[in-house]
């Protein structure tokens, strides 16, 4: 971003004020975009991040979305977290996604404000969308177990490359995961930690990267609890889905997800 420093940007387009006022047309917005952002996170178990960094960049830049979805999206990763009771068994099944997706979010965290993000935006979009579209048609594609620690290791890389630079680093989970053949329940333990520990080491590189003002942090507070209210209310409906229609609505929100990526990537 040249000619201003990002920090400074980030002031200028959510000030203390807007932050504070709870009454001001950005922040009823923003409210019922962590709603519904929440509402998506506690029914699939994924995309709190994605819809609340597409809709709010809407009225605000891009990076500014980016930095006010951190705080809410570690405090729902880490309830999911916990909801799931099965943190010791995701742990133990993919620590090597764990680790290079830690290590890489950590890196190119730092990278965020310096490096432009569009190209690695726009590929990623084109696999997801093109991964959704063909399995909505035909079955799944399926990665075998002997392949699955190498799977993991590049998962993990690219997850962790698109999270610290853009924030969102679901879409090479979701994808990674659904090839397994993971049950609803074991994906939704399996997102929860994965994106809990992620999102816990964005927020320190941010933090550590000057990406997180006092304002930007105020307002971030302020809608946990809009994104909680959410994402309970989403809990609810996924008990009523059944597996096959929890995968083919998580298909269906893939396509979207990756769509998305591709506009984010072109506008």
């Amino acid at each position: 971003m040249s000619g201003i420093g990002c920090n400074d940007m980030l002031e200028t387009s959510v000030t203390s004020t807007q932050a504070l006022s709870l009454l001001s047309p950005f922040m009823l917005f923003a409210v019922l975009i962590y709603f519904i952002a929440g509402l998506v996170k506690g029914t699939l178990g994924i995309g709190f991040p994605t819809t609340a960094v597409s809709l709010l960049a809407q009225t605000t830049d891009a990076r500014t979305a980016i930095s006010l979805v951190v705080v809410p999206m570690v405090v729902t990763n880490a309830w999911q977290c916990w909801r799931s009771g099965q943190a010791r068994w995701v742990i133990t099944r993919f620590w090597r996604l764990l680790v290079f997706m830690l290590l890489f979010i950590a890196l190119f965290s730092q990278l965020a404000s310096a490096v432009p993000v569009m190209y690695l935006t726009a590929i990623l979009g084109a696999v997801v969308s093109l991964y959704a579209a063909s399995s909505l048609y035909k079955p799944v594609v399926r990665i075998p177990a002997k392949h699955d620690k190498k799977a993991q290791v590049m998962t993990g890389m690219s997850a962790g490359i698109m999270g610290g630079m853009a924030g969102v680093w679901a879409p090479p989970i979701l994808v990674y995961l659904t090839a397994r053949g993971m049950s609803k329940d074991q994906f939704v333990a399996t997102t929860g930690l994965l994106l809990f520990l992620g999102s816990s080491v964005l927020f320190a590189g941010y933090w550590h990267g000057g990406l997180l003002g006092p304002a930007i942090v105020t307002l971030s507070c302020v809608l946990l609890l809009p994104s909680m209210l959410g994402m309970v209310c989403g809990e609810q409906l996924r008990d009523r889905l059944s597996a096959k229609r929890f995968e083919r609505v998580l298909l269906w929100f893939f396509l979207l997800m990756g769509l998305n990526l591709i506009r984010r990537a072109l506008l």
